[in-house]
């Protein structure tokens, strides 16, 4: 009797920790399957909002690309519910670039010593996608926001439509200024907005990504370098995907020097699609940014797959150096389609982004390796089937990904055929 006590204790053990399992695989479900994903990547689209800072003799002038989704809704907006969802559209005979300007100047404030300065429209275009001029020096951003291209008489998706304008800030000198913003995605689109500002000055380029509402711009090199970091570092917490494949990869093998080897293959790969991307080594084809997509759920669910088969399989570095290309692709073709460039001095930059997505994915992976092993320490020797339980976990959330992003694939590639 008494010797079956042990037996027992353990048998209940082992049903709490499956139970806990279970209840972890349902919760990653619904919150996948529940509306406003907020996913790596949303289909591959994001907004935009790229400023170019330069400097004279009268003070600052900020030229401005922005998508219109964030500005909000405005009498150029037309919204239409098909099949169920709301879209929204850009009635081009009624957009008034000017006052869609003026909208955004008085979404942004500029203050020095925490003196707002008080902007003044110089100019300002609209450009469909399409016909987006470039934007990658302060001579290009100055034309677009000067030269109006002709609009379609079509309406065009929201998504597909930016704003270029030229702001001045008198007496703004390059010195440390706050740069402050209220755009904010989710307006009239779910897709994240992206900033980068690129301050001009003595002969310099000095790159930022812009992440909150804030930022101080011209400041000293080491602060601007750590912005990047927090950047890449807040990126990988963005995505599902992200996340559940640093899962698989901590859950595959538990050694740690194992795990931090493949981490930084992943994260390598991530960096070197984006630095193609940004270069435009990066195919333009209407399949492409669906094709990532499904990519990205097949290589999770490739991944969960390998360890439902043998133990300790994590998967060779080589192998996750390519599903890190796959993953760096899908935030980077979003960027790169209405960006055009991202300008000089992006090497800097990329560095310091990359070093935060490196970090940001060992912090994942040790509060995984944490977790998983105490586990291990409640049910020894069940190794093998708490790999499996989040494989399996991590499996079903994937192929429900991977029927989901089939269907763009195909009208995609029916699209680029026809």
């Amino acid at each position: 009797m008494g010797s079956a006590l042990p037996g027992q204790m353990k048998t209940a053990t082992m049903a709490v920790l499956a139970a806990k399992c279970v209840a972890i695989c349902a919760t990653v479900l619904v919150a996948v399957c529940l509306p406003g994903r907020a996913w790596a990547h949303v289909d591959g689209r994001v907004s935009v909002r790229v400023v170019h800072f330069t400097y004279d003799a009268a003070g600052m002038t900020a030229y401005y690309r922005v998508s219109l989704a964030p500005l909000g809704p405005a009498p150029y907006v037309v919204a239409r519910k098909e099949s169920g969802q709301w879209f929204h559209y850009v009635d081009t005979a009624a957009v008034d670039p000017l006052a869609a300007a003026r909208v955004l100047a008085a979404a942004h404030t500029v203050s020095v010593d925490g003196r707002t300065v008080a902007p003044n429209v110089l100019a300002a275009a609209v450009h469909v996608k399409g016909s987006v001029p470039p934007f990658a020096t302060p001579a290009q951003a100055r034309a677009a926001a000067a030269t109006r291209t002709p609009l379609p008489a079509a309406m065009p998706d929201i998504g597909d439509v930016v704003l270029d304008a030229a702001i001045a800030y008198p007496g703004v000198r390059p010195a440390a200024f706050r740069f402050t913003g209220t755009l904010a995605p989710g307006k009239l689109s779910d897709a994240p907005l992206n900033t980068i500002l690129l301050s001009h000055r003595a002969g310099t380029t000095d790159q930022y990504r812009m992440d909150g509402a804030a930022i101080d711009v011209n400041p000293s090199w080491w602060l601007s370098a750590w912005q990047f970091i927090h950047a890449g570092a807040a990126h990988i917490l963005e995505g599902a995907d992200h996340l559940l494949l640093v899962v698989c990869l901590v859950a595959g093998g538990m050694r740690l020097r194992a795990i931090a080897l493949r981490i930084t293959a992943f994260s390598a790969g991530h960096a070197c699609a984006i630095a193609a991307s940004f270069y435009g080594l990066l195919p333009d084809r209407p399949w492409l940014i669906p094709g990532v997509e499904l990519l990205i759920a097949l290589s999770v669910l490739g991944t969960a797959l390998l360890m439902l088969g043998r133990r300790e399989r994590g998967g060779a570095p080589a192998l996750v150096f390519v599903v890190g290309l796959v993953h760096g692709c899908g935030l980077a073709v979003g960027l790169r389609d209405l960006l055009s460039d991202t300008g000089p001095n992006v090497v800097a930059s990329l560095v310091s982004f990359n070093v935060g997505v490196e970090a940001g994915q060992l912090l994942v992976g040790a509060a995984v390796w944490l977790l998983l092993a105490g586990a291990r320490g409640l049910a020894p020797g069940r190794d093998d089937g708490m790999r499996r339980c989040v494989a399996l976990g991590v499996a079903l959330v994937s192929l429900a990904w991977v029927m989901e992003r089939t269907g763009p694939v195909w009208d995609a590639l029916q699209t680029g055929v026809a």
